[in-house]
């Protein structure tokens, strides 16, 4: 009876260790040459200090990986586009037309804590 509560009190603890642990995954994607590329990553840096940001260059995906149907520069969190821009399916790279101009450091702020 004893050791079944121990074990219960391990599984119970182990299953609970991903929900404590697990942090969003935030990539930022971009490659040298996109001109919007270092003012959107210093913004989203002012949007949230503490984010860990993967590098993705976008240049260095293979063939077929699901990130390249986003252009430069572009946040995805947990794999999906902060701002729900769908992904192009044709997989080119190419450099994100923000046709009303980068978001500002408020509105990427709200769009991360909206992903949480």
């Amino acid at each position: 009876m004893r050791l079944q509560l121990v074990l219960t009190t391990i599984l119970t603890l182990f299953l609970m260790l991903p929900s404590c642990t697990s942090r969003r995954t935030v990539e930022f994607l971009g490659f040298e040459g996109c001109p919007n590329t270092p003012e959107l990553r210093k913004l989203l840096m002012e949007a949230d200090p503490n984010v860990k940001i993967v590098e993705v260059n976008l240049m260095a995906l293979s063939t077929g990986d699901y990130r390249l149907g986003w252009g430069a520069p572009t946040v995805l969190v947990n794999g999906k586009d902060l701002f729900s821009m769908p992904a192009n399916e044709n997989g080119n790279v190419s450099c994100r037309n923000w046709s009303e101009g980068l978001p500002s450091v408020d509105e990427i702020r709200i769009a991360l804590k909206e992903m949480n």
